[in-house]
């Protein structure tokens, strides 16, 4: 091992002094105790802060490496990275300066071991080795959510101190993405290693490389993943994954060889361990965990499966003795769940199940539910049979629910004095629970609303019952608000907000559309946001703990099957319950009882084939939506988006006849050509990817789109040789681009702001205009060679179309967010518009909106999806969240 270590070192100590420093010096605040440490980037010297009190270390660079400008450059790298974070598992940068012109750091004072010497010769126990894996991850989480990837990660690089804290330490090589404000990217090379033999470094240790390291290309997070997969190898194994003779026969072996099987070196690993480690060691950084965080999920679930991570903080409850949890599968109807959950629980250690009583019995959907003062009445808002929303009341002690009084209004927060927030006729926005209206008050006692604001999707109230926070909608971007006319914050999307117990914080759901997924934050009342977890695909709600200190809340990592996950203030997070079905966090009173909905979520596609008059079922599997109509309506390609589309989501193309669907491929169904031989697809990932799917015998066709950052709708042209495209580019918004198939060359034809409606051709019959949506989120006609863009007459904000008449004279134009739906055709020359038809599920409990309309050019055919969500409120005691999740 010892020859490994000088063979592969990130750096050849020098012996070049620092600037020498003595025992009783003064560097500002900083008296100087002893020399501790010295290495190929300086010395390290034991000082006391004079100011605060406390000891410290401060790391000196030598005089000669201060003339270095590469040294200096890596120097001040490690500064900057460094001190642009602030996680546990990072070392903690306090202060930075310079002595006779040689910079130093002044950083925390760690006691304790590097990996490298905990490791030793020998394998970590598993338990040891996942604790301290969870942490890493936690740590690499936190810097990749500032831009910055480490790029040396090694045993040598993680510290353990005394207590089992572990410190990611040395970010000299690493990469800082200049999107971040407050962290300055500088021009660190992206090639492994640097051959200016005068300053004998080598940048990157060839043992823990990454492919695309070694290769010399550009690097990503999950880089980063490649290499703590080579870490936690070594810790379970006691063995280094790639382990040559010499530096270029490690590097071969990472580009071209697997490390042996950690199960034939100790059988008594787990497999579902094993299979964590090799697929953070996927060549290909696309086949690697999405994040540090994904990875840091995949080993949370293993240690809660099995019990391994002993210096891992369980989740505990609020009685201040440490107890494991019972991981409960799923609310009382479950049964297969629970069973689980209580054979889990058997193996923890005896405790008492949650229980779970059911309060609502009708048929519909519920927007939200919230404790009355007394923490034991319950008030929610519900929509049975289709009907408008109303106000209800109940306990746990009734069957029944008694109504308030309050028509057509949702709930959205109750005051500790008993003053509800409410939103009367509230509009569906993107997502069943995302709904706008004009905000009220009114007492629980009951009255007349009194109305506060218009425009409002969100209200909670402040612990004082005086202030109440709110999102609201301005200009098309969302507004976070507390008090109300106070901005704390603006975004694309804010989702839930939830004031803290103390009333200090304000925690939100945020919606990032260039990289589609849903960050957990909290704000505070100068305007500094945390992120406190990322990468969710799907949300729910937030609740704050009784004591302020964490958070649940309900999310999805794919599809949208949401479980129920406890985060602190630190970002430490864990799973509390998970289901094989989706169940949402409403509510916690103050004695920890909470409040769940247990959500049917389904989308239903209905369609009439040509030459019938009926509308029969369409629907395939459990979350289809009609993304294109054939023009002779017998063909519907379908995205599959939700559990059975997988994280990737699924193509299939289905006959209008009822016949079986055929999976064409992964991606994001868009539409099909003007023959029907083709679909277009995209999917997500980095690179994004447009695919040309064929419906029958070929080879997939890919187009080069790795300069979009994301595409929101592409259409075929009738000649089959170019591609319209809705898109946008790094730091720009949505517009219309023309893709040339053969070159996969593609040109804007509109400003920024226009995009395509969705699940509509937008191109006319003669291919010379296109019906997209303007900044002003108006339908208007976009000329596809030169011209201005043509208003259509008659349109109505909000409407959004459904297809072009035959004769390219007429669109077919609805509104999202009405039952039933009314369909017009519009003439886009005069605006004259007739009703076409009125569209009505079946069966309209729980359905909220129809999704994706078509109708075919000679107006014979047509389908559509509406998705039916259906609640049940459940009252949950007994279920232990965690209140330390950073204890030890």
């Amino acid at each position: 091992m010892e020859g490994n270590a000088v063979k592969d070192a990130a750096s050849v100590i020098i012996d070049e002094p620092s600037p020498s420093l003595s025992p009783g010096q003064r560097l500002n605040q900083y008296l100087v105790v002893r020399r501790i440490g010295h290495g190929g980037m300086g010395e390290v010297y034991l000082a006391r802060d004079t100011r605060l009190g406390r000891e410290v270390a401060i790391k000196i660079l030598p005089s000669l490496f201060a003339r270095d400008p590469g040294r200096l450059r890596r120097f001040e790298q490690e500064a900057r990275a460094t001190s642009a974070l602030n996680h546990p598992n990072i070392l903690t940068v306090y202060d930075i300066g310079t002595h006779i012109d040689s910079p130093y750091v002044v950083s925390e004072l760690l006691e304790g071991e590097t990996l490298r010497e905990a490791i030793g010769a020998t394998a970590l126990s598993q338990a040891r080795a996942v604790d301290h894996a969870l942490q890493i991850t936690r740590g690499l989480a936190a810097a990749h959510e500032k831009g910055i990837v480490h790029r040396d990660l090694k045993p040598e690089n993680l510290f353990i101190t005394r207590d089992g804290r572990v410190k990611i330490l040395d970010f000299g090589l690493a990469k800082i993405s200049p999107l971040h404000p407050g962290v300055t990217q500088t021009e660190t090379p992206t090639a492994s290693f640097d051959t200016q033999t005068e300053s004998g470094l080598i940048l990157g240790t060839a043992g823990y490389m990454s492919p695309e390291q070694v290769r010399g290309e550009k690097v990503d997070h999950r880089s980063d993943i490649f290499s703590f997969g080579a870490v936690l190898y070594e810790m379970l194994s006691g063995k280094r994954a790639f382990d040559r003779e010499t530096m270029a026969e490690t590097m071969a072996a990472i580009l071209k060889e697997e490390p042996e099987e950690l199960s034939a070196i100790n059988p008594r690993i787990s497999p579902q361990l094993e299979k964590i480690v090799r697929r953070c060691l996927e060549k290909s950084p696309a086949r690697r965990f999405y994040s540090a965080h994904d990875l840091g999920f995949a080993i949370e679930e293993f240690s809660d499966i099995s019990g391994s991570t002993k210096g891992v903080a369980p989740l505990t409850a609020r009685t201040g003795k440490r107890r494991y949890i019972p991981v409960v599968v799923s609310l009382v109807l479950l049964l297969v769940g629970i069973a689980s959950g209580l054979l889990i629980a058997g193996r923890r250690g005896p405790s008492t199940p949650p229980s779970f009583q059911r309060l609502t019995f009708g048929r519909g959907f519920i927007p939200a539910a919230r404790f009355a003062p007394d923490g034991q009445t319950v008030v929610y808002s519900a929509e049975w049979d289709g009907k408008p929303p109303e106000l209800y009341e109940t306990s746990a002690e009734s069957t029944e629910s008694r109504r308030l009084g309050i028509p057509n209004a949702d709930l959205l927060a109750i005051s500790t004095t008993g003053e509800m927030a409410i939103s009367l006729a509230p509009q569906l926005g993107i997502h069943s629970y995302f709904r706008m209206g004009t905000l009220a008050r009114v007492p629980l006692t009951g009255g007349t609303p009194r109305q506060v604001l218009e425009g409002v999707s969100y209200a909670d109230w402040s612990p004082d019952g005086k202030n109440l926070a709110v999102v609201r909608v301005l200009d098309g971007r969302y507004h976070l608000e507390f008090p109300i006319g106070h901005e704390l914050y603006e975004a694309g999307l804010i989702l839930s907000p939830r004031v803290s117990p103390q009333g200090n914080l304000v925690a939100f759901f945020e919606y990032t559309t260039t990289q589609d997924f849903v960050t957990v934050n909290f704000i505070d009342l100068a305007g500094k946001k945390t992120t406190l977890s990322r990468g969710w695909g799907d949300w729910d709600f937030l609740a704050w703990l009784p004591e302020g200190d964490g958070l649940l809340f309900g999310a999805s990592q794919t599809g949208t099957l949401s479980a129920i996950y406890a985060v602190d203030l630190a970002g430490r997070q864990r799973l509390v319950l998970p289901a094989p079905g989706t169940v949402e966090v409403r509510d916690i009173s103050r004695s920890g009882r909470i409040l769940l909905t247990r959500v049917d979520i389904r989308d239903v596609t209905i369609g009439v084939p040509p030459g019938e008059q009926t509308e029969r079922n369409l629907s395939w599997l459990d979350g289809d939506r009609a993304s294109d109509l054939s023009a002779d309506g017998k063909k519907l390609l379908i995205g599959m988006f939700a559990e059975a589309g997988k994280a990737t989501h699924a193509v299939y193309l289905r006959k209008t006849d009822g016949s079986p669907a055929v999976r064409l491929g992964e991606g994001d169904a868009m539409s099909l050509s003007a023959d029907g031989k083709w679909a277009l697809a995209t999917l997500r990932g980095t690179p994004l990817q447009l695919l040309a799917l064929p419906t029958g015998a070929g080879e997939v066709k890919r187009f080069k789109v790795d300069r979009f950052e994301k595409i929101n709708w592409a259409n075929w042209f009738h000649d089959g040789n170019r591609i319209l495209l809705s898109a946008t580019e790094a730091g720009h918004g949505f517009r219309l681009y023309i893709l040339d198939v053969a070159s996969s060359e593609a040109n804007p034809i509109t400003p920024e702001g226009v995009q395509l409606d969705g699940y509509s051709n937008a191109l006319s019959p003669d291919g010379q205009q296109i019906a997209a949506v303007g900044s002003d989120g108006r339908l208007a006609l976009y000329p596809v060679g030169e011209g201005k863009p043509k208003p259509i007459p008659g349109i109505e904000p909000g409407e959004r179309m459904s297809g072009w008449n035959a004769d390219g004279r007429s669109l077919y134009v609805y509104r999202r967010g009405e039952l039933p739906v009314q369909v017009f055709r519009i003439e886009v020359a005069t605006g004259h518009r007739e009703l076409w038809k009125k569209l009505m599920p079946s069966d309209p409990a729980g359905v909220g909106t129809i999704e994706a309309l078509h109708v075919t050019p000679d107006g014979r055919s047509y389908c559509y999806t509406y998705a039916q969500t259906l609640s049940e409120l459940y009252l949950v005691d007994g279920l232990k969240y965690d209140s330390g999740l950073l204890s030890h």
